[in-house]
């Protein structure tokens, strides 16, 4: 009997895809640099390999803000301080809180029957901020974050944590919903809990990976929980 989902948060419950674009799009117009969405591709492709670095352990949090926009920008051949932009971008998606369709409904739905927990590696006081902006804060009575934990997601250390912080919860009566097969999935297997892939992009389910539950638009949820 499941009595705690884990949520994770961005491109989740909040369409990460949309808030970046909007404050990169912001970003650029204060530094004058014309905006095309062969910067918003760079920026995709970089992102994500620095956050699977940061997942394995081989990069911190504070290195990538240092070199994201170094990067992007080296590769682009923009000339642009990385830096300021990166700032400025982190300040922009830092107030930028656009729901992933379905999202709100899933957290009311789910606040009645169990303990929501929202799991992150993303920055604590930027993604509550988020969270209260797009109202979905009061569903949530967890939020465990890498930064505040000393561990990151997927680890076994971070959930050792949140469990700790849970008390009598058994693994067993737990799911973690997620669109990262790296953070979410494969941490929730290995850490022996029930897994729920949301697989917004409808893409190939690895066959490699025992994973509980697919679906491809939160309001599955409800078929499941």
């Amino acid at each position: 009997m499941i009595k705690t989902v884990f949520v994770d948060i961005d491109d989740t419950l909040l369409d990460f895809d949309k808030c970046a674009k909007n404050s990169i799009i912001a970003a650029c117009k204060k530094y004058n640099i014309k905006y095309t969405s062969e910067i918003f591709d760079t920026f995709k492709k970089i992102n994500t390999q620095l956050w699977l670095d940061i997942e394995k352990g081989n990069l911190t949090k504070s290195e990538l803000h240092k070199v994201r926009w170094k990067l992007i920008f080296n590769e682009l051949k923009i000339d642009a301080d990385g830096i300021a932009f990166e700032n400025m971008f982190f300040n922009n998606l830092s107030v930028s809180a656009d729901p992933v369709d379905g999202a709100s409904e899933m957290l009311k739905y789910l606040y009645s029957k169990y303990i929501i927990c929202a799991a992150t590696n993303a920055a604590y006081n930027q993604q509550v901020k988020r969270l209260k902006m797009c109202n979905m804060y009061n569903y949530i009575k967890y939020i465990f974050a890498s930064e505040k934990l000393g561990f990151q997601k997927p680890t076994k250390e971070f959930f050792d944590s949140c469990f700790s912080a849970l008390g009598n919860i058994n693994k067993n009566e737990t799911i973690i919903i997620g669109d990262s097969i790296s953070a979410d999935i494969i941490g929730g297997i290995e850490y022996g809990i029930k897994t729920c892939w949301f697989n917004k992009n409808a893409i190939t389910t690895p066959n490699s990976l025992k994973i509980d539950y697919v679906v491809n638009n939160l309001c599955e949820i409800k078929n499941i929980l």
